[in-house]
């Protein structure tokens, strides 16, 4: 038996008929903090165990995975060439072989060891002394303090992942399911959701954490995931409604209907997830003196977003945190290309992103070029199609300059059409907006 807290005592009892036999077991634990939820899990269970500096990360899994778990099936080897000796030797059978998740069991202890490390060095101390990861039959996985209900599914190595789905797009899905729910320790246990309209924070969030332990490594599979999502909100049912229409993130639970059956899912972490990884770009594209980058490189602990995550952990830390609570601690630090109407403030982030639903169209028209002395001056119009009259969306522009991609600055983009003058590197003669998908955006198929 694993639970919420620290188990400070265990007995066993043996029945009245036998007093010597072990038929009941009582176990004492005791949490180290005030917590919403508590929970337990309990099974046939081998463990394995990784250290996150002081903290101890244990994983519980079982011998064999559950009965209804896929069984992938058995392949048979491809015949010999006609030019192979070996022409007359039968194909071999090969039955593939189940999973076991104790074997896999120090895997997930040292991925959790890792997230555990990765997010305390951006976030702040890890709230609880321990983490047990436990093994849960189906696809569901759930997080408690200090313990986690892993679905059976995050115990597979990622070829396994693979094989069984057949896809490596999959594979990676699959693949943040442990430090999501590990985020969860920081979003949704520690700070807390004020009502079923800010659900989404902990969600998206826990699941944008996810991708940033990803981005050093594999920023491949970021990307592939975060499409995954864009064309996930563009899929249409038999009514030709769009999955986006089901409501903004702030509806919750109420996204899912016959209509959207997994609306609640496909917003919420989809859209919440891109959300999230719009304003981590935003500011990082208008902090002071940063004029030029390439590809992204992994999370910066001092980065401008990680920066403004650790407030919020100092300050709502036991406690619940709003929406626009949320965004207020954003905008204490707001960079002045941000300020919408020379205000310092993200109301217009919040009405048309995080209350809206729209995935907006983009394009260049009417660019110029004029030589100046330090360089070039850029002037154009940003169209923006598919969305309300007053959506103001930040976008990105870029030169091309000596074969280089050079930011050059955000432009607010305020319903239909906005003119922008901007300051390029000399010899600039192209401009494209938002190379690198920072900006939540219709799939370029549509």
């Amino acid at each position: 038996m694993v639970a919420t807290g620290k188990r400070v005592a265990s007995e066993e009892h043996g029945t009245a008929e036998n007093a010597a036999s072990s038929e009941e077991q009582t176990s004492h634990w005791i949490t180290e903090r005030p917590i919403v939820l508590a929970g337990f899990n309990l099974g046939r269970y081998e463990m394995a165990s990784a250290r996150a500096g002081d903290v101890t990360v244990k994983a519980y899994a079982a011998r064999a995975m559950e009965k209804a778990f896929p069984r992938p099936s058995a392949t048979v080897v491809n015949p010999p060439s006609p030019r192979d000796p070996r022409l007359n030797v039968d194909p071999i059978l090969h039955q593939a072989i189940v999973p076991s998740p104790a074997r896999n069991a120090q895997a997930v202890a040292d991925g959790g060891a890792r997230a555990v490390e990765y997010y305390s060095a951006r976030f702040g101390p890890y709230p609880y002394s321990s983490l047990e990861l436990t093994q849960m039959p189906g696809r569901m996985s759930q997080g408690w303090p200090g313990l986690v209900f892993l679905s059976s599914f995050a115990f597979l190595t990622h070829d396994q992942a693979e094989d069984l789905s057949g896809s490596p797009l999959e594979s990676a899905l699959a693949g943040l399911t442990l430090p999501h729910e590990t985020a969860h320790q920081w979003w949704g246990d520690l700070v807390g959701w004020q009502s079923y309209r800010d659900q989404w924070i902990v969600e998206a969030l826990a699941n944008y954490c996810a991708l940033m332990t990803l981005e050093r490594d594999r920023p491949a599979d970021v990307r592939a995931i975060l499409e995954r999502y864009r064309e996930e909100l563009a899929q249409k049912n038999k009514n030709d409604e769009a999955l986006r229409d089901a409501g903004p993130v702030t509806l919750g639970l109420r996204l899912s209907s016959s209509h959207f059956p997994n609306g609640y899912e496909a917003i919420s972490y989809g859209r919440g997830t891109w959300l999230f990884h719009m304003l981590r770009n935003m500011l990082l594209d208008t902090e002071s003196g940063r004029a030029a980058h390439s590809e992204r490189g992994p999370f910066d602990p001092d980065e401008p977003f990680v920066r403004t995550l650790r407030k919020v952990r100092e300050r709502y830390a036991g406690k619940s945190i709003s929406t626009s609570e949320l965004f207020g601690v954003f905008e204490e630090d707001l960079p002045k290309p941000l300020w919408y109407e020379g205000h310092k403030s993200l109301d217009w982030f919040v009405r048309s992103w995080v209350e809206g639903t729209s995935l907006p169209v983009f394009s260049l028209h009417n660019v110029k070029y004029e030589k100046r002395a330090n360089g070039t001056e850029v002037t154009g119009t940003i169209q923006q199609k598919e969305t309300p009259q007053d959506y103001v969306s930040p976008v990105p522009v870029y030169a091309l300059a000596a074969d280089q991609k050079v930011l050059i600055g955000t432009v607010l983009a305020d319903g239909p059409e906005t003119k922008f003058k901007l300051a390029a590197p000399a010899g600039t003669r192209k401009v494209v907006l938002d190379p690198y998908q920072t900006l939540l955006s219709a799939p370029r198929n549509q």
